[in-house]
């Protein structure tokens, strides 16, 4: 299983970016930690997940 913010998912096999894809996010406004390395959306590494891996999803937000 892959730890997808905080929830297992048989996501093994698939890229970082097919996922998100899949989700409809917005790799514009996400920043994404895979494994604790922190990546802006628009610069995914390419990665196939693999058993235990851990992927945080983080919406970007403006404040005032």
């Amino acid at each position: 299983m892959v730890w997808l913010n905080g929830e297992a998912k048989p996501l093994e096999g698939k890229t970082l970016r097919e996922v998100l894809e899949e989700l409809d996010v917005d790799l514009s406004r996400v920043a994404v930690l895979l494994n604790e390395e922190a990546y802006p959306g628009r610069e995914l590494p390419h990665h196939v997940l693999k058993e235990g891996d851990v992927v945080e999803v983080v919406t970007l937000m403006q404040g005032g």
